[in-house]
């Protein structure tokens, strides 16, 4: 018998063989998993820090400085651009209450106008205004902080950021001209 021939047959016969076991199968599961948190978020917004989310702005808009009257404003812009600024809360969410702060001015400007907070323009010019929990504006947030519970919208939808503001100015006079500005703390709790 040749040596050659045979070892070069064993091997060949080895390969076929391993050829054959490599041709197998196996069959088994793949699980596919994600867990959602219950909460709510401002529309848009990018992810961050709980204190410091974007409300937008409540822009009472541009008037002459001898302007009488109400003006009225809603929450806008926020973290996802123009338009009101809204809400999403998902579907477990049951209920959510909202405080706003007094702002850095309470209580400033009120031989100009009504109002519990106020807008100021450089050292020493105060627009007083107020800030309220309804589109009706009757129910006005404390300037406390205090906490006002809030309607959220069926099943997860989106709903308005519920500030309405309103400059109530009585003084038939001009005020200074500029732009007048207060930051406010708004907090959402559900």
């Amino acid at each position: 018998m040749n040596t050659p021939k045979f070892s070069f047959f064993v091997a060949t016969l080895l390969l076929a063989c391993a050829s054959a076991s490599q041709a197998g199968g196996v069959g088994g599961q793949l699980m596919a998993q994600m867990t959602l948190t219950g909460g709510c978020a401002v529309s848009g917004a990018a992810s961050g820090s709980a204190s410091s989310a974007n409300f937008g702005t409540l822009d009472f808009g541009v008037q002459p400085s001898t302007f009488t009257g109400v003006l009225l404003a809603t929450a806008n812009g926020g973290a996802g651009g123009a338009g009101s600024t809204q809400i999403v809360c998902s579907p477990d969410v049951s209920a959510m209450s909202v405080s706003v702060n007094a702002g850095n001015n309470p209580g400033q400007g009120a031989s100009v106008g009504a109002g519990t907070r106020a807008m100021r323009l450089g050292t020493g010019s105060y627009l007083p205004y107020e800030v309220y929990s309804d589109a009706a504006m009757t129910s006005a947030y404390p300037t406390s902080g205090g906490v006002v519970g809030v309607s959220l919208a069926a099943n997860g939808g989106a709903f308005t950021l519920p500030v309405f503001g309103r400059v109530n100015k009585t003084q038939a006079g001009a005020i200074a001209s500029g732009t007048y500005a207060d930051t406010l703390q708004v907090t959402l709790g559900w």
